[in-house]
Protein backbone atom coordinates (compact mmCIF):
# COMPACT_ATOMS: atom_id res chain seq x y z
CA UNK A 1 0.00 0.00 0.00
CA UNK A 2 1.45 3.55 -0.66
CA UNK A 3 1.34 6.22 1.77
CA UNK A 4 0.66 9.75 0.63
CA UNK A 5 1.83 12.94 2.46
CA UNK A 6 -1.37 14.44 3.78
CA UNK A 7 -2.78 18.11 5.32
CA UNK A 8 -0.86 18.84 8.64
CA UNK A 9 -2.35 16.47 10.60
CA UNK A 10 -1.33 13.77 13.51
CA UNK A 11 -0.89 11.50 10.91
CA UNK A 12 1.41 13.70 8.73
CA UNK A 13 3.29 14.64 11.48
CA UNK A 14 3.97 10.77 12.42
CA UNK A 15 4.62 10.32 8.62
CA UNK A 16 6.83 12.92 8.38
CA UNK A 17 10.12 11.32 8.35
CA UNK A 18 8.90 8.17 6.07
CA UNK A 19 7.77 10.86 4.05
CA UNK A 20 10.92 12.66 3.40
CA UNK A 21 13.00 10.04 2.51
CA UNK A 22 10.82 9.27 -0.46
CA UNK A 23 9.88 12.50 -2.02
CA UNK A 24 11.38 15.56 -3.67
CA UNK A 25 11.46 19.10 -2.55
CA UNK A 26 7.80 19.44 -4.52
CA UNK A 27 6.51 16.48 -2.55
CA UNK A 28 7.03 14.20 -5.84
CA UNK A 29 7.68 10.28 -4.67
CA UNK A 30 10.72 9.87 -6.12
CA UNK A 31 12.11 6.48 -7.35
CA UNK A 32 14.07 4.40 -4.86
CA UNK A 33 17.95 4.63 -5.63
CA UNK A 34 20.32 1.21 -6.31
CA UNK A 35 22.23 0.24 -3.21
CA UNK A 36 25.52 -1.55 -4.06
CA UNK A 37 27.32 -3.04 -1.93
CA UNK A 38 30.82 -4.16 -3.55
CA UNK A 39 32.36 -7.58 -3.28
CA UNK A 40 35.87 -6.86 -2.02
CA UNK A 41 39.26 -8.82 -1.23
CA UNK A 42 42.24 -8.11 0.64
CA UNK A 43 45.59 -9.27 2.08
CA UNK A 44 45.20 -10.63 5.39
CA UNK A 45 48.19 -8.91 6.70
CA UNK A 46 51.24 -10.17 8.84
CA UNK A 47 50.77 -12.84 11.81
CA UNK A 48 48.75 -11.28 14.57
CA UNK A 49 47.37 -8.21 12.94
CA UNK A 50 44.46 -6.78 12.77
CA UNK A 51 43.32 -5.05 9.86
CA UNK A 52 39.67 -3.86 7.96
CA UNK A 53 38.67 -5.19 5.03
CA UNK A 54 36.46 -2.16 3.77
CA UNK A 55 33.12 -2.17 2.14
CA UNK A 56 31.97 0.19 -0.49
CA UNK A 57 28.48 0.98 -0.51
CA UNK A 58 26.89 3.12 -2.93
CA UNK A 59 23.74 4.88 -4.45
CA UNK A 60 22.95 5.43 -8.06
CA UNK A 61 21.77 8.92 -7.19
CA UNK A 62 21.71 10.93 -3.96
CA UNK A 63 18.17 10.64 -1.59
CA UNK A 64 16.25 13.51 0.02
CA UNK A 65 16.53 11.39 2.84
CA UNK A 66 18.87 8.67 4.63
CA UNK A 67 19.19 5.36 3.99
CA UNK A 68 20.06 2.91 6.05
CA UNK A 69 21.63 -0.01 6.01
CA UNK A 70 21.84 -2.54 8.76
CA UNK A 71 24.49 -5.86 8.13
CA UNK A 72 25.72 -8.93 9.75
CA UNK A 73 28.47 -10.93 9.16
CA UNK A 74 28.25 -15.05 8.52
CA UNK A 75 31.63 -17.31 8.54
CA UNK A 76 32.31 -19.30 4.77
CA UNK A 77 35.47 -21.09 4.51
CA UNK A 78 36.87 -18.11 7.03
CA UNK A 79 36.58 -19.21 10.56
CA UNK A 80 35.25 -15.90 12.75
CA UNK A 81 37.52 -15.51 15.78
CA UNK A 82 40.12 -16.94 14.12
CA UNK A 83 40.51 -15.24 10.64
CA UNK A 84 38.37 -12.78 10.78
CA UNK A 85 35.91 -10.92 13.67
CA UNK A 86 32.20 -11.49 13.12
CA UNK A 87 30.63 -7.74 13.39
CA UNK A 88 26.94 -6.50 12.89
CA UNK A 89 25.92 -2.86 12.85
CA UNK A 90 24.03 -0.28 11.07
CA UNK A 91 25.64 2.51 8.72
CA UNK A 92 23.80 5.81 7.49
CA UNK A 93 24.67 6.98 3.89
CA UNK A 94 23.23 10.62 4.65
CA UNK A 95 20.44 12.85 2.73
CA UNK A 96 22.79 14.10 -0.70
CA UNK A 97 25.53 11.66 -0.36
CA UNK A 98 25.79 8.60 -2.69
CA UNK A 99 28.39 6.27 -0.85
CA UNK A 100 29.45 4.71 2.76
CA UNK A 101 31.85 2.02 4.12
CA UNK A 102 31.36 -1.04 6.02
CA UNK A 103 34.44 -2.22 7.43
CA UNK A 104 35.32 -5.88 8.76
CA UNK A 105 38.22 -6.80 11.07
CA UNK A 106 40.60 -9.60 9.61
CA UNK A 107 43.60 -11.35 11.37
CA UNK A 108 46.75 -12.26 9.99
CA UNK A 109 48.57 -15.47 10.44
CA UNK A 110 51.48 -17.15 8.61
CA UNK A 111 50.04 -20.07 7.27
CA UNK A 112 50.33 -20.75 3.62
CA UNK A 113 46.59 -21.56 2.53
CA UNK A 114 43.96 -20.51 -0.07
CA UNK A 115 42.10 -17.48 0.01
CA UNK A 116 39.11 -17.97 3.15
CA UNK A 117 35.75 -16.25 2.47
CA UNK A 118 32.74 -14.69 4.91
CA UNK A 119 29.26 -13.40 4.01
CA UNK A 120 28.22 -9.74 4.46
CA UNK A 121 24.61 -10.03 5.05
CA UNK A 122 22.32 -6.03 4.37
CA UNK A 123 19.07 -5.02 4.53
CA UNK A 124 17.88 -1.19 3.53
CA UNK A 125 15.63 1.09 5.10
CA UNK A 126 15.24 4.13 3.20
CA UNK A 127 14.38 5.08 -0.66
CA UNK A 128 17.09 2.75 -2.07
CA UNK A 129 16.75 -0.58 -3.25
CA UNK A 130 19.47 -3.33 -2.90
CA UNK A 131 21.28 -4.90 -6.01
CA UNK A 132 22.18 -7.97 -3.22
CA UNK A 133 21.27 -8.85 -0.18
CA UNK A 134 24.55 -11.45 0.55
CA UNK A 135 28.44 -10.13 -0.38
CA UNK A 136 30.99 -12.13 -0.14
CA UNK A 137 34.28 -10.73 1.67
CA UNK A 138 37.53 -12.62 0.67
CA UNK A 139 40.72 -12.73 2.82
CA UNK A 140 43.62 -12.80 0.65
CA UNK A 141 46.30 -15.20 1.61
CA UNK A 142 49.56 -12.86 1.41
CA UNK A 143 51.64 -15.91 2.94
CA UNK A 144 52.85 -17.68 -0.08
CA UNK A 145 56.65 -16.70 -1.13
CA UNK A 146 56.59 -17.02 -5.02
CA UNK A 147 60.41 -17.57 -5.52
CA UNK A 148 60.48 -21.45 -7.09
CA UNK A 149 58.95 -22.39 -10.45
CA UNK A 150 55.63 -23.31 -11.03
CA UNK A 151 54.87 -26.81 -11.37
CA UNK A 152 53.29 -27.52 -15.18
CA UNK A 153 51.94 -30.72 -14.62
CA UNK A 154 49.09 -30.64 -14.49
CA UNK A 155 48.33 -27.56 -17.00
CA UNK A 156 45.36 -26.17 -15.68
CA UNK A 157 44.85 -24.10 -18.71
CA UNK A 158 44.28 -27.03 -20.95
CA UNK A 159 40.79 -28.01 -21.46
CA UNK A 160 41.41 -31.62 -22.41
CA UNK A 161 38.81 -31.62 -25.33
CA UNK A 162 36.26 -29.40 -23.93
CA UNK A 163 35.39 -26.25 -25.13
CA UNK A 164 37.57 -22.99 -25.22
CA UNK A 165 38.10 -20.50 -22.37
CA UNK A 166 36.38 -16.86 -23.20
CA UNK A 167 39.21 -14.26 -22.86
CA UNK A 168 37.39 -11.07 -22.40
CA UNK A 169 39.80 -8.74 -24.35
CA UNK A 170 40.31 -6.00 -22.45
CA UNK A 171 36.93 -6.72 -21.29
CA UNK A 172 35.11 -6.74 -24.28
CA UNK A 173 35.94 -3.87 -26.27
CA UNK A 174 33.23 -3.70 -28.56
CA UNK A 175 31.19 -4.89 -26.20
CA UNK A 176 31.50 -2.86 -23.18
CA UNK A 177 33.71 0.15 -21.99
CA UNK A 178 37.48 -1.17 -21.88
CA UNK A 179 39.53 -1.82 -19.66
CA UNK A 180 36.97 -0.41 -16.98
CA UNK A 181 35.81 -2.34 -13.76
CA UNK A 182 31.71 -2.17 -15.36
CA UNK A 183 33.72 -4.39 -18.27
CA UNK A 184 35.18 -6.91 -16.47
CA UNK A 185 31.88 -6.80 -14.17
CA UNK A 186 29.57 -7.37 -17.03
CA UNK A 187 31.69 -9.53 -19.25
CA UNK A 188 31.93 -12.22 -15.48
CA UNK A 189 28.30 -12.14 -15.28
CA UNK A 190 27.78 -13.03 -18.82
CA UNK A 191 29.96 -15.71 -18.48
CA UNK A 192 33.59 -14.79 -19.79
CA UNK A 193 36.13 -17.27 -17.85
CA UNK A 194 39.34 -15.24 -17.93
CA UNK A 195 39.13 -11.14 -17.96
CA UNK A 196 41.81 -9.76 -19.94
CA UNK A 197 43.75 -6.61 -18.65
CA UNK A 198 47.09 -4.25 -19.72
CA UNK A 199 48.87 -2.96 -17.17
CA UNK A 200 51.38 0.56 -17.44
CA UNK A 201 52.52 1.92 -14.38
CA UNK A 202 51.98 5.67 -13.84
CA UNK A 203 54.17 8.89 -13.69
CA UNK A 204 53.99 8.46 -9.83
CA UNK A 205 54.78 4.05 -9.96
CA UNK A 206 50.98 3.00 -9.53
CA UNK A 207 50.25 -0.04 -11.34
CA UNK A 208 46.64 1.01 -13.93
CA UNK A 209 45.17 -1.05 -16.16
CA UNK A 210 44.82 0.75 -19.95
CA UNK A 211 46.10 -0.79 -23.06
CA UNK A 212 46.83 1.88 -25.10
CA UNK A 213 50.93 3.96 -24.63
CA UNK A 214 48.28 7.35 -24.42
CA UNK A 215 45.15 7.50 -22.89
CA UNK A 216 43.65 9.50 -26.23
CA UNK A 217 41.33 6.96 -27.36
CA UNK A 218 39.10 5.87 -24.75
CA UNK A 219 39.35 8.64 -22.60
CA UNK A 220 38.62 12.65 -22.92
CA UNK A 221 42.45 13.30 -21.80
CA UNK A 222 45.30 13.09 -23.74
CA UNK A 223 48.98 12.15 -23.30
CA UNK A 224 51.28 9.32 -22.31
CA UNK A 225 50.13 7.00 -19.33
CA UNK A 226 53.86 7.33 -18.23
CA UNK A 227 53.79 11.10 -17.89
CA UNK A 228 50.57 11.18 -16.05
CA UNK A 229 49.85 10.36 -11.94
CA UNK A 230 47.13 8.53 -10.74
CA UNK A 231 45.21 11.54 -9.84
CA UNK A 232 45.68 12.78 -13.26
CA UNK A 233 44.40 9.50 -14.88
CA UNK A 234 41.58 8.66 -12.11
CA UNK A 235 40.03 12.07 -12.98
CA UNK A 236 39.24 10.68 -16.70
CA UNK A 237 36.31 9.63 -18.32
CA UNK A 238 37.48 5.77 -19.66
CA UNK A 239 33.97 5.48 -21.30
CA UNK A 240 34.34 8.65 -23.35
CA UNK A 241 34.51 8.04 -26.50
CA UNK A 242 32.87 3.88 -26.14
CA UNK A 243 29.75 3.38 -28.44
CA UNK A 244 28.50 -0.46 -28.34
CA UNK A 245 28.90 -2.59 -30.59
CA UNK A 246 31.47 0.04 -32.43
CA UNK A 247 34.23 0.48 -29.65
CA UNK A 248 35.97 4.19 -29.62
CA UNK A 249 35.24 5.65 -33.13
CA UNK A 250 35.61 9.73 -32.35
CA UNK A 251 33.03 10.77 -35.23
CA UNK A 252 29.79 9.64 -33.65
CA UNK A 253 26.73 11.54 -32.72
CA UNK A 254 26.72 12.59 -29.38
CA UNK A 255 24.00 10.49 -28.34
CA UNK A 256 26.06 7.43 -29.19
CA UNK A 257 28.20 7.75 -26.39
CA UNK A 258 25.98 6.25 -23.73
CA UNK A 259 28.14 6.06 -20.73
CA UNK A 260 29.84 9.35 -21.39
CA UNK A 261 29.47 11.46 -18.28
CA UNK A 262 28.98 8.68 -16.01
CA UNK A 263 32.96 8.52 -14.43
CA UNK A 264 32.34 12.61 -13.82
CA UNK A 265 28.91 12.74 -12.14
CA UNK A 266 27.34 14.55 -15.06
CA UNK A 267 25.02 11.21 -15.24
CA UNK A 268 23.83 8.03 -13.09
CA UNK A 269 25.54 4.82 -13.27
CA UNK A 270 23.87 1.55 -14.18
CA UNK A 271 22.31 -0.18 -11.22
CA UNK A 272 24.76 -1.67 -9.52
CA UNK A 273 28.10 0.32 -10.28
CA UNK A 274 29.33 3.41 -9.17
CA UNK A 275 30.91 6.26 -11.04
CA UNK A 276 34.44 4.95 -10.40
CA UNK A 277 33.79 1.90 -12.11
CA UNK A 278 33.89 3.74 -15.36
CA UNK A 279 37.38 5.62 -14.17
CA UNK A 280 40.90 4.03 -15.37
CA UNK A 281 41.33 0.86 -12.66
CA UNK A 282 44.40 0.30 -10.64
CA UNK A 283 45.64 -2.99 -10.70
CA UNK A 284 45.05 -3.49 -6.64
CA UNK A 285 41.36 -2.45 -7.56
CA UNK A 286 40.76 -4.96 -10.06
CA UNK A 287 42.60 -7.83 -8.19
CA UNK A 288 40.00 -6.70 -4.54
CA UNK A 289 36.68 -6.38 -7.05
CA UNK A 290 37.56 -10.20 -8.77
CA UNK A 291 39.33 -12.46 -6.39
CA UNK A 292 37.80 -15.25 -7.83
CA UNK A 293 37.80 -14.66 -11.44
CA UNK A 294 40.65 -15.74 -13.76
CA UNK A 295 42.91 -13.14 -14.86
CA UNK A 296 45.38 -12.73 -17.80
CA UNK A 297 47.60 -10.06 -17.11
CA UNK A 298 49.90 -8.33 -20.27
CA UNK A 299 52.95 -6.37 -18.88
CA UNK A 300 53.36 -3.24 -21.09
CA UNK A 301 56.84 -1.22 -20.86
CA UNK A 302 58.11 0.28 -18.07
CA UNK A 303 59.02 3.57 -19.98
CA UNK A 304 60.93 5.10 -18.05
CA UNK A 305 62.48 2.22 -16.13
CA UNK A 306 63.00 3.72 -12.76
CA UNK A 307 60.14 2.69 -11.22
CA UNK A 308 61.44 -1.27 -11.03
CA UNK A 309 57.86 -2.04 -12.52
CA UNK A 310 58.21 -5.77 -12.75
CA UNK A 311 58.89 -6.21 -8.94
CA UNK A 312 56.39 -3.97 -8.56
CA UNK A 313 53.58 -6.17 -10.34
CA UNK A 314 55.56 -9.25 -8.43
CA UNK A 315 54.66 -7.88 -5.17
CA UNK A 316 51.20 -6.60 -5.70
CA UNK A 317 50.37 -10.03 -7.20
CA UNK A 318 51.91 -11.72 -3.74
CA UNK A 319 49.37 -10.00 -1.40
CA UNK A 320 46.88 -11.03 -3.15
CA UNK A 321 47.91 -14.74 -3.41
CA UNK A 322 47.07 -14.71 -6.96
CA UNK A 323 48.97 -17.33 -8.46
CA UNK A 324 47.26 -20.28 -9.56
CA UNK A 325 44.20 -18.63 -11.67
CA UNK A 326 46.21 -16.44 -13.32
CA UNK A 327 48.89 -15.88 -16.00
CA UNK A 328 50.78 -13.11 -16.43
CA UNK A 329 53.46 -12.57 -19.04
CA UNK A 330 54.47 -9.35 -21.54
CA UNK A 331 55.33 -9.85 -25.49
CA UNK A 332 58.33 -8.42 -24.96
CA UNK A 333 61.18 -10.46 -24.10
CA UNK A 334 62.53 -8.68 -21.53
CA UNK A 335 59.88 -7.62 -19.81
CA UNK A 336 58.80 -11.47 -19.58
CA UNK A 337 62.90 -12.11 -18.30
CA UNK A 338 62.63 -9.51 -15.82
CA UNK A 339 58.72 -11.13 -14.17
CA UNK A 340 59.88 -14.35 -14.31
CA UNK A 341 63.04 -13.30 -12.27
CA UNK A 342 61.05 -12.03 -9.47
CA UNK A 343 57.94 -14.28 -9.85
CA UNK A 344 59.13 -17.42 -10.82
CA UNK A 345 55.85 -19.01 -9.63
CA UNK A 346 53.41 -17.14 -11.66
CA UNK A 347 52.17 -18.20 -15.06
CA UNK A 348 53.31 -16.75 -17.75
CA UNK A 349 52.62 -17.42 -21.98
CA UNK A 350 55.47 -17.15 -24.51
CA UNK A 351 56.97 -13.95 -25.45
CA UNK A 352 56.99 -12.82 -28.70
CA UNK A 353 60.81 -13.23 -29.69
CA UNK A 354 60.58 -16.79 -28.12
CA UNK A 355 57.03 -17.57 -29.78
CA UNK A 356 58.47 -16.76 -33.22
CA UNK A 357 61.63 -19.49 -32.89
CA UNK A 358 59.18 -21.55 -31.61
CA UNK A 359 56.65 -21.51 -34.81
CA UNK A 360 59.98 -21.71 -36.68
CA UNK A 361 61.12 -24.83 -34.80
CA UNK A 362 57.70 -26.55 -35.49
CA UNK A 363 57.80 -25.73 -39.40
CA UNK A 364 60.99 -27.54 -39.56
CA UNK A 365 60.11 -30.29 -37.40
CA UNK A 366 56.92 -30.33 -36.52
CA UNK A 367 57.57 -30.46 -32.96
CA UNK A 368 57.39 -27.95 -29.99
CA UNK A 369 60.09 -28.03 -27.97
CA UNK A 370 59.86 -28.61 -24.04
CA UNK A 371 59.19 -24.99 -22.24
CA UNK A 372 59.10 -25.80 -18.61
CA UNK A 373 59.48 -22.01 -17.88
CA UNK A 374 56.08 -21.17 -19.53
CA UNK A 375 52.40 -22.48 -19.49
CA UNK A 376 50.65 -21.47 -22.85
CA UNK A 377 51.69 -20.29 -25.97
CA UNK A 378 49.40 -17.05 -26.74
CA UNK A 379 48.89 -16.57 -30.82
CA UNK A 380 47.23 -14.97 -33.22
CA UNK A 381 45.57 -17.08 -35.98
CA UNK A 382 47.48 -15.99 -38.88
CA UNK A 383 50.97 -13.55 -39.46
CA UNK A 384 48.82 -10.43 -40.30
CA UNK A 385 48.24 -9.37 -37.15
CA UNK A 386 51.97 -9.65 -35.93
CA UNK A 387 53.73 -7.74 -38.73
CA UNK A 388 53.23 -5.82 -42.10
CA UNK A 389 50.88 -7.93 -45.28
CA UNK A 390 52.06 -8.06 -48.60
CA UNK A 391 48.87 -6.65 -50.42
CA UNK A 392 47.09 -8.89 -51.95
CA UNK A 393 48.36 -12.05 -50.38
CA UNK A 394 45.94 -14.27 -48.30
CA UNK A 395 47.03 -14.22 -44.97
CA UNK A 396 50.17 -16.75 -43.47
CA UNK A 397 48.29 -19.35 -40.97
CA UNK A 398 49.80 -19.24 -38.12
CA UNK A 399 47.13 -21.76 -35.99
CA UNK A 400 46.90 -25.42 -37.25
CA UNK A 401 44.90 -28.50 -35.86
CA UNK A 402 48.68 -30.01 -35.92
CA UNK A 403 50.26 -27.27 -34.15
CA UNK A 404 47.40 -27.12 -31.68
CA UNK A 405 48.56 -30.50 -30.82
CA UNK A 406 52.23 -30.45 -31.42
CA UNK A 407 51.97 -27.82 -27.90
CA UNK A 408 49.32 -29.64 -26.35
CA UNK A 409 52.26 -32.85 -26.72
CA UNK A 410 54.65 -30.54 -25.10
CA UNK A 411 51.81 -29.83 -22.31
CA UNK A 412 51.27 -25.94 -23.73
CA UNK A 413 47.89 -24.68 -23.61
CA UNK A 414 46.78 -23.22 -26.92
CA UNK A 415 45.18 -19.94 -26.39
CA UNK A 416 44.43 -17.37 -29.38
CA UNK A 417 44.17 -13.17 -30.11
CA UNK A 418 41.90 -11.56 -31.31
CA UNK A 419 39.42 -13.45 -32.64
CA UNK A 420 36.01 -11.37 -33.30
CA UNK A 421 34.27 -12.61 -36.29
CA UNK A 422 31.80 -16.15 -35.10
CA UNK A 423 33.05 -18.49 -38.43
CA UNK A 424 36.57 -17.61 -37.25
CA UNK A 425 35.47 -18.94 -34.03
CA UNK A 426 33.57 -21.57 -35.11
CA UNK A 427 36.81 -22.55 -36.52
CA UNK A 428 39.20 -22.18 -34.38
CA UNK A 429 37.01 -24.26 -31.65
CA UNK A 430 36.97 -26.89 -34.27
CA UNK A 431 40.90 -26.83 -34.29
CA UNK A 432 40.80 -27.57 -30.44
CA UNK A 433 42.38 -24.43 -29.28
CA UNK A 434 42.20 -24.14 -25.23
CA UNK A 435 41.32 -20.41 -25.59
CA UNK A 436 39.70 -17.38 -27.15
CA UNK A 437 40.60 -14.18 -26.75
CA UNK A 438 37.76 -12.00 -28.28
CA UNK A 439 36.49 -8.09 -28.09
CA UNK A 440 32.97 -9.90 -28.63
CA UNK A 441 32.69 -11.97 -25.47
CA UNK A 442 29.03 -11.73 -25.87
CA UNK A 443 29.48 -13.31 -29.54
CA UNK A 444 31.92 -16.08 -28.11
CA UNK A 445 29.80 -17.05 -24.77
CA UNK A 446 26.38 -16.99 -27.51
CA UNK A 447 28.07 -19.55 -29.20
CA UNK A 448 29.57 -21.90 -27.20
CA UNK A 449 25.86 -21.78 -25.20
CA UNK A 450 24.53 -23.75 -28.32
CA UNK A 451 24.60 -27.69 -28.32
CA UNK A 452 28.19 -29.23 -29.54
CA UNK A 453 27.20 -30.20 -32.87
CA UNK A 454 24.88 -27.80 -33.76
CA UNK A 455 26.60 -24.59 -33.25
CA UNK A 456 26.45 -22.52 -35.93
CA UNK A 457 26.40 -18.47 -37.08
CA UNK A 458 23.45 -16.64 -37.44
Amino acid sequence: MTTRCLAPTLLAVLLLQACSDTSDSNGVLASPSSLTVVPKAAPEGAPGEMRPLTFRVTLTEPQAGPVVLNYSTSAGTATAGEDYFDTAGEMVIPAGAIEGHISVDMLGDAEEEAAETFTLTISVNGNAEATATKITGTIANDDSTCDAPFAKDPNPWLVHGGDPLNFAHRGGVTDFPENTLYAYAEAALAGADVLEMDVYQSADNHLVILHDLTVDRTTNGTGNVADLTLAELRALDAAYWFVTDAGTPHNRPVEDYAFRGIATGEKPPPPGYSAGDFRIPTLEEALARFPHNRINLELKPDLDGSGNYEQQMADVLQRYGRYGDLIAGSFIDEVTENFKAVAPCVYSYLPLGQGLELFTQYLITGTVPDLPEHITAQMPPDASQIGEQIPGDDPIPIVSPELVQALHDANLAAQVWTINRCEDMLRMIDMGVDGIMTDKPLLLESLLAQPRGERRCE
